[in-house]
């Protein structure tokens, strides 16, 4: 997976930070504020398509234009896994968050799906939001209600 403009991730290309992901477990630790948080709602976001609590009322997702001296940031995140059914599946996601005068507003650009075809050659397919949580629920074998509420249940709301 790789981060961008979200959050503390900064929005330049040379900010993009990769992560990957060992089997059967991958353990993320780090001191306060260093993001663990936000790798795991990234995970979520791709999957679902659902934006951390407080994220849509003022872009609290996306890397802040104001600290990046900027009236708008791009904020991407890619995942690259194996589908249920073996087969290669790359996903992108990208936000806008643009700075009003006394506001953010945010906005979600169309997704990517690249899924690997019957003869291994990658075919492209340009989504609009609900498109593509359908695909990666199709692509986890996974209910949205098991994803959103088993697997990614968000620390505020496990107790």
């Amino acid at each position: 997976m790789s981060i961008q403009g979200i959050r503390s991730f900064g929005n330049r290309d040379q900010d993009t930070q990769v992560i990957t992901f060992f089997s059967p477990l991958t353990v993320i630790v780090g001191p306060n504020g260093s993001g663990k948080t936000t790798i795991i709602e990234c995970l979520k976001y791709m999957s679902t398509g659902i934006m951390p609590p407080g994220a849509k009322t003022g872009g609290a997702f996306v890397h802040d234009p104001k600290v990046a001296h900027d009236t708008e940031v791009r904020g991407q995140i890619r995942l690259l896994f194996q589908d249920v059914t073996g087969h290669n599946v790359q996903v992108q996601r990208t936000l806008v968050a643009t700075q009003k005068k006394s506001s953010i507003s945010l906005r979600t650009l169309e997704g990517i799906i690249i899924r690997e075809g019957v003869n291994g050659e990658p075919i492209q397919i340009t989504s609009k939001c609900i498109e593509l949580d359908r695909e990666m629920v199709t692509a986890f074998g996974v209910s949205t209600a098991i994803l959103e509420n088993v697997i990614f249940c968000h620390q505020e709301e496990s107790n």
